[in-house]
């Protein structure tokens, strides 16, 4: 395939995936030129789908922008191409959220899902594709998630059903912090 033949691809996409697709097409491409780090997977691919499928599963593209974008519109979990700190699934809520809290004050981390079963991910600063997430905010000093016990400076995200927090400056590493019932 060629960059004409994306073009076209992406211009006869439905009008619903259009505009992600076209977003994508200006980032991976200078004037009508595929940037020389996509042009091997383009020659490569006959669709737009096998296009993206073949940066989606390059390793080295992990970290780039286009990667996320990609991510976001194939609807691919993409955490476990990352290593996380800490994992911890099937954490159920009976909120809209999981509860953190903060002395005693609790707020909810947003999941990006209705489901009301959450994942929490903890990565080191830096550890994963940030644009693939949506950014909620950023908490600091002590606090408790999920029976955990964390005290520093926290990025808060979310990602279709997860809760992800990013270690921006650790003040001592979490320890597990069972709640009394």
């Amino acid at each position: 395939m060629d960059v004409q033949q994306l073009k076209s691809q992406i211009d006869a996409a439905p009008l619903a995936d259009r505009a992600a697709l076209d977003k994508l097409y200006h980032f991976m491409t200078i004037g009508d030129t595929v940037r020389a780090e996509y042009a091997d997977a383009l020659t490569a691919a006959d669709t737009i789908q096998e296009f993206m499928g073949a940066i989606f599963a390059d390793e080295s593209k992990k970290n780039t922008l286009e990667w996320a974008e990609i991510a976001k519109i194939k609807r691919r979990n993409w955490l476990p191409f990352f290593d996380a700190e800490m994992v911890i699934q099937n954490l159920r809520m009976k909120t809209d959220g999981l509860p953190i809290q903060m002395g005693t004050g609790v707020i909810l981390a947003p999941t990006g899902s209705r489901d009301n079963i959450a994942n929490l991910y903890v990565f080191e600063n830096g550890a994963f594709n940030r644009q693939a997430a949506e950014f909620v905010t950023s908490i600091a000093g002590k606090f408790v998630l999920a029976d955990w016990e964390f005290f520093g400076i926290y990025g808060l995200y979310k990602y279709r059903g997860n809760v992800i927090l990013e270690a921006w400056e650790v003040e001592e590493p979490p320890r597990h912090a069972p709640s009394e019932k």
